[in-house]
């Protein structure tokens, strides 16, 4: 794709948004667009720099600034203006200090995809719709207490789905504000696909991405049938403290499609680790520590990492610092790989899938 044409076309759209209406404080960030070689902002080209890796916002000269990788794919400009947006905010989140981030390297070792919490999460969506598309008070006491009941049966699944809420949930409820002040119908068509993707079982494998949508719908309810300031600053994310004042209830029986997904995604990751080390010699093999990855889609069974987009190592496994404090010395592999790491994220071989 033409980067230039795609730069205007977006900065065209961006300059008619009212960024206060989206969020509170809320202004436009620098945005840059790439493709595998190339990058392009503000009027000129630059070969593509290695901090350019999916989607997301970066620190590049000294500036938060959203970048997008296009391809040979077509865009709808005021969708692609919309997800740039969406980077944006996460440049303001960086910018402004945010702390509610979810742990991901926790997440990738620990995190466990439960029949019991997962058919909670069907009977929260089938409620959140009712709340947006009805007055239904009703439907937003009981989609308070399913998420009050599985905050307290499942705490730490719960505070990493709150705390992508609050990051990614927030993100996405600004494209989509973003796409309806730009087309109110594109806008309504992508909630009615959001709705329709917060109850389908198979969409919660990865559990990262259907997060996003489900934050986006939380804010959506707390804003209709609460004063809850889902913008506000703080500690705590909005997905916990609008359950402050509500009671737990039963959880719903475990739903056989859950089951049926749970099965199935588990038999794709095993094979997809078992034909990938089928392969033969991995790319790396010794002693490494892995420190950055692309998140979105990550999933790990056992000792068994599948991992698509990049992975950045460091060479050796007990290096003293944190990891933002080596991370210039970072190298990255591009590509999807399966690697073998252990709970403490050390890295000792990697396949090219």
């Amino acid at each position: 794709m033409d980067l230039a044409l795609a730069y205007r076309q977006v900065s065209e759209r961006v300059a008619k948004l009212d960024f206060a209406a989206l969020y509170r404080g809320f202004t436009p960030f620098p945005f840059a667009l790439y493709d595998d070689t190339k990058a392009y902002t503000d009027g000129r080209y630059f070969d593509r720099p290695d901090s350019f890796m999916g989607n997301t916002s970066v620190l590049w000269n000294g500036a938060h600034t959203a970048i997008w990788k296009l391809g040979r794919e077509e865009w709808d400009w005021d969708v692609l203006a919309s997800k740039l947006v969406h980077e944006m905010l996460h440049a303001f989140q960086n910018a402004s200090g945010e702390t509610r981030w979810a742990d991901e390297r926790s997440a990738l070792v620990k995190y466990g995809c439960d029949a019991v919490s997962l058919t909670a999460r069907l009977a929260e969506a089938v409620c959140m719709r009712t709340c947006l598309t009805a007055d239904a008070p009703d439907a937003f006491s009981r989609l308070l207490s399913l998420r009050r009941a599985r905050m307290e049966r499942f705490p730490d699944a719960y505070d990493y789905e709150a705390r992508t809420e609050q990051i990614e949930g927030s993100a996405h409820h600004v494209e989509l504000a973003a796409l309806a002040q730009l087309s109110p119908d594109k806008a309504r068509a992508r909630w009615t696909q959001l709705f329709d993707a917060l109850e389908d079982p198979a969409r919660y494998f990865p559990v990262r991405p259907v997060t996003y949508l489900s934050g986006a719908a939380m804010i959506a309810c707390l804003r209709r049938y609460t004063r809850l300031d889902t913008d506000a600053p703080g500690d705590i994310p909005f997905s916990v403290a609008g359950l402050s004042d509500a009671k737990p209830c039963g959880l719903p029986p475990v739903d056989p499609r859950v089951e049926a997904c749970l099965r199935e995604r588990q038999a794709q990751i095993r094979d997809t680790v078992a034909r990938t080390l089928e392969k033969g010699d991995p790319v790396l093999d010794g002693a490494y520590r892995l420190i950055a990855w692309n998140v979105y889609d990550a999933v790990r069974d056992g000792r068994y990492a599948v991992i698509n987009g990049f992975l950045g190592y460091l060479e050796g496994t007990d290096l003293p610092g944190t990891d933002a404090e080596l991370f210039s010395f970072m190298k990255t592999l591009s590509g999807d790989f399966v690697a073998e790491i252990d709970g403490d994220l050390r890295l000792y071989r990697v396949w090219r899938r």
